[in-house]
């Protein structure tokens, strides 16, 4: 029984790779996710002259509301919080967050530079964000869904991490259709939307910071 069960133990593990040898990786049967990314807001035609622009701001590696920070695209019916099937964003929410707001305030040309707080670069002002919604919401299931995000933005003043003002920001964009092409862009649209309003304030609030700063060195 002994010697039986040792032959047919090697007979298994024998076929078991002989079927893995001839197997390609690309035969596989299982769905490959598709993944998905928001492109920057388009770039502005010229810079926009004021006192931020000399100045250079990081965007802070933003903090994501349990259940929205990973690859998973969201789905809120309701109180219920799921995911889109076989669809993935290209990284976690908090990179592709962090990308799109470095991009989009560098081309809008209102700061000197705009870089991300993991660069180390010395910067004057940081932006730290919260992103409160970034997901897709079905209000019944015959309807398409729509997008929304939202974003609460610090503007920290960095030589004395004093608080210079908040902004909040929240887009809502309907899908055109309920395939997941359509949510992309969605997302995408209201996505660009939150980035590009906080770009502005952000540029308007450093202006402002930076003549109370210059009337109070003159004192």
């Amino acid at each position: 029984m002994k010697i039986f069960f040792a032959s047919g133990l090697s007979l298994l593990v024998t076929l078991t790779l002989a079927a893995c040898s001839t197997a390609s990786l690309f035969d596989s049967e299982m769905p490959i996710p598709q993944s998905y990314v928001i492109a920057a807001v388009p770039a502005a035609k010229a810079p926009t002259a004021s006192r931020a622009s000399n100045i250079d701001i990081a965007i802070a590696r933003p903090d994501v509301v349990p259940g929205l920070d990973s690859r998973r695209i969201a789905v809120l019916r309701g109180q219920q919080l799921d995911h889109y099937r076989r669809n993935e964003w290209g990284g976690s929410v908090t990179e592709i967050v962090q990308t799109l707001l470095v991009s989009s305030l560098d081309q809008q040309q209102l700061f000197r530079s705009v870089t991300s707080e993991q660069t180390r670069v010395s910067s004057e002002y940081l932006l730290d964000v919260e992103v409160r919604d970034f997901q897709a919401e079905y209000a019944d299931k015959a309807a398409n869904p729509q997008v929304r995000v939202t974003m609460i933005a610090r503007l920290i003043r960095v030589s004395n991490r004093e608080l210079v003002a908040t902004i909040n920001s929240t887009a809502l964009q309907a899908a055109t259709d309920n395939k997941m092409g359509a949510v992309a862009a969605a997302f995408e649209v209201a996505a660009q939307k939150v980035a590009l309003e906080l770009a502005g304030k952000s540029a308007a609030a450093v202006a402002e910071d930076q003549e109370r700063l210059a009337v109070k060195s003159k004192r």
